[in-house]
């Protein structure tokens, strides 16, 4: 009888064959030195595939890793762009703080919209309409705070929540220039 094929053999140990077919390799690695072996090490790739070595990276490579991975922002761009963030946090939490949706500018900024078409009304009634979404998600959390909190502490957990918010928005933004102080000192 011919030996039986590699297929056959990685099939026969992880069980996969018909009845008939297992019995036959079976009767056949009874016969046979060479497939006997050629299974036992089969066997064994796959004892060895199941559990992994894991090794840990050397210390030298994971920050060139790293920088290839998360490349730094050009110095003036992460500045500007947390500079912009911060500024479009701003001026949403002051809308939403004073509530200026009845506020003769947001008013004029509506009226100057329905007078126009284009892009210009589109932009205006685009921010018309976050400054509005904003001010309705933060009158739900005040209700909801002062429902919960007496106002003192829900506005210290409302401005603690607002720093957070920032924290998470400024930290990816901060990364790099935080990397390169820490490389100046050292």
């Amino acid at each position: 009888m011919a030996c039986l094929s590699d297929e056959t053999l990685i099939a026969y140990n992880e069980g996969s064959l018909g009845a008939i077919e297992s019995a036959q390799a079976r009767d056949h690695l009874l016969l046979c030195a060479d497939c006997r072996r050629a299974a036992a090490q089969f066997r064994l790739l796959d004892s060895i595939l199941a559990e992994p070595v894991l090794h840990d990276a050397p210390g030298r490579i994971v920050p060139q890793v790293m920088e290839r991975l998360f490349p730094a922002l050009p110095r003036w761009t992460s500045i500007a762009a947390m500079i912009a963030a911060s500024f479009v946090f701003l001026v949403t939490w002051i809308y939403i703080y004073f509530d200026f949706s009845r506020s003769s500018l947001v008013q004029a900024l509506r009226l100057t919209a329905d007078g126009t078409s284009g892009w210009l009304a589109g932009a205006i009634r685009a921010i018309a309409s976050v400054y509005d979404s904003a001010q309705a998600v933060a009158k739900a959390l005040n209700a909801m705070l002062r429902a919960l909190l007496p106002t003192p502490l829900g506005t210290a957990v409302a401005a603690l929540a607002f720093l957070s918010l920032a924290a998470l928005l400024a930290t990816p933004l901060l990364r790099p220039w935080l990397r390169r102080v820490r490389a100046r000192r050292s």
